[in-house]
């Protein structure tokens, strides 16, 4: 693989790369005082990269166009793509008609196999995924795909009336104090963007009342995270009938699967709606929920085929793989990239709210956030489990063997054995009769090492243990 360093970054990149390389050595061993002119001056650098001139001119074209003209235009950019990928004559075998469907589709394997070929051009800025799939991948950016990448964030907030400036609460995987601290502040201001970090990895039962009464100090507009983070708060908020002393204009969760009853807990809690926004490291397909509560594909972002096993383009009402085309990254080009995420594209195309394209019914997640029965079937969307289940704080379904599901719940001190069965008796209906189910009780559901949260942790090799006749099938 090519070397990047051979590159000089911009200072706020070299400065960027210092605070990652020394992380745990210098921020951690910070007095809390220093840490919100630290997080402050990366924020201010890293300001300037993301808010450039097309920044500006992107999100101006989103706010101001239809959605018909946002997919003439990408039509026309994708063309424009596709013909000078074929007049440098690397990687991609490009037909003269510039036909996208008789390009081969790719996947991170290929990427990485032939990532020398791919580089095209000094990157402005450099993504790494995490690496979940066990393959962690270093994305370059050009500088128009890097900030088109925040006019499209910044858009779907405009959904919700929310403009820069304003005060955001943000509760992910950033970890701005150490993993071991015992007391708070569990938090850290950011000054350059009226930005509060919480952390995710702090979220305990005795905790969870510092994280609501720094909220009401904050008075946030806008809250954005994961949903497991944001959802615990949530339904502390309502088991403790917590009155709010603020009202968020909207709540945006992402970077895992929103499910229905979490959706349900933090609209309530939070008095405001809970937007699904949906991206990935690659910038290869974006989703957002509009104001009507439909999953629409931005067709501006980057040009998005639903697919099959066999690379051909699913029908209204069919599942399939996001298989998508970032046309602004010359730096990178990713043509037909097979993101391996699953969603179903909708029976239901209608949608008066002009703020996105083609309607998907949902985002499952990766083929892995599947359970396999012993007949071969693939289910998903577990969460129905839970939906007339009270007394439960988080749940988690985890699959070690074909014949066998762990159901793992933190309980409630009401939480009874009738409740248990009535999870159980949901599970049954579900996943069949051939499959053991098995509930484990425990204290607290442990994380991923970056803060998210698995709902449906599956240790199979599922392609592996699949018959040929397998069938997927949404909960």
């Amino acid at each position: 693989m090519r070397s990047l360093k051979k590159w000089s970054p911009g200072f706020g990149r070299i400065l960027d790369g210092l605070i990652i390389l020394s992380y745990d050595q210098l921020y951690y061993r910070l007095p809390y005082f220093l840490k919100p002119g630290v997080v402050s001056g990366h924020a201010f650098l890293k300001k300037r990269e993301k808010y450039g001139r097309f920044f500006r001119d992107i999100f101006s074209f989103l706010l101001s166009s239809s959605v018909d003209e946002q997919s003439s235009k990408a039509e026309e950019e994708l063309r424009f793509f596709l013909s000078s990928i074929r007049k440098k004559r690397l990687f991609y075998e490009i037909p003269s008609d510039l036909d996208i469907r008789e390009i081969p589709i790719i996947d991170k394997s290929i990427v990485l196999q032939n990532y020398d070929q791919l580089l095209q051009e000094k990157p402005y800025y450099i993504g790494k995924s995490s690496g979940t799939t066990g393959q962690p991948l270093a994305i370059p950016f050009s500088m128009q795909a890097y900030q088109k990448e925040y006019a499209f964030w910044w858009y779907h907030r405009s959904f919700g009336g929310v403009t820069r400036g304003e005060k955001v609460a943000t509760i992910a995987g950033h970890k701005v104090i150490h993993v071991n601290t015992k007391k708070p502040p569990f938090w850290v201001m950011n000054h350059a963007e009226n930005q509060l970090f919480f952390s995710s990895y702090h979220l305990s039962n005795e905790n969870l009342r510092y994280y609501i009464k720094a909220l009401n100090r904050f008075k946030p507009t806008f809250i954005h995270g994961y949903p497991s983070s944001i959802y615990l708060l949530a339904h502390y908020i309502s088991e403790n009938e917590i009155n709010l002393e603020f009202q968020p204009k909207m709540i945006v969760t992402a970077s895992e699967t929103t499910l229905d009853f979490q959706k349900r807990a933090i609209e309530n809690a939070f008095r405001c709606k809970n937007y699904i926004w949906y991206g990935n490291t690659e910038c290869c397909g974006h989703i957002t929920e509009c104001p009507r509560g439909k999953l629409h594909i931005q067709p501006y972002h980057s040009f998005v085929r639903i697919v099959d096993e066999q690379g051909n383009d699913v029908q209204p009402g069919e599942e399939g793989c996001i298989a998508a085309t970032n046309f602004t990254n010359m730096a990178f080009p990713l043509i037909n990239y097979n993101i391996k995420d699953v969603v179903r594209l909708s029976r239901e195309q209608d949608c008066s709210c002009g703020k996105g394209g083609r309607v998907v019914d949902y985002v499952v997640g990766r083929i892995e956030d599947y359970i396999v029965t012993p007949e071969g079937r693939l289910v998903g969307r577990l969460d129905h489990l839970f939906k007339n289940a009270k007394y439960v704080r988080s749940a988690q379904v985890e699959q070690k063997a074909v014949n066998e599901v762990i159901i793992r719940i933190e309980k409630e001190e009401k939480f009874s054995s009738e409740i248990e069965r009535v999870i159980y008796d949901e599970a049954r209906s579900r996943l069949g009769d051939k499959i053991q189910i098995v509930f484990d009780y425990v204290d607290e559901i442990p994380k991923d090492t970056n803060g998210k949260f698995r709902f449906i942790v599956q240790n199979l090799k599922i392609r592996n243990v699949m018959p040929e006749s397998s069938t997927v099938h949404k909960s």
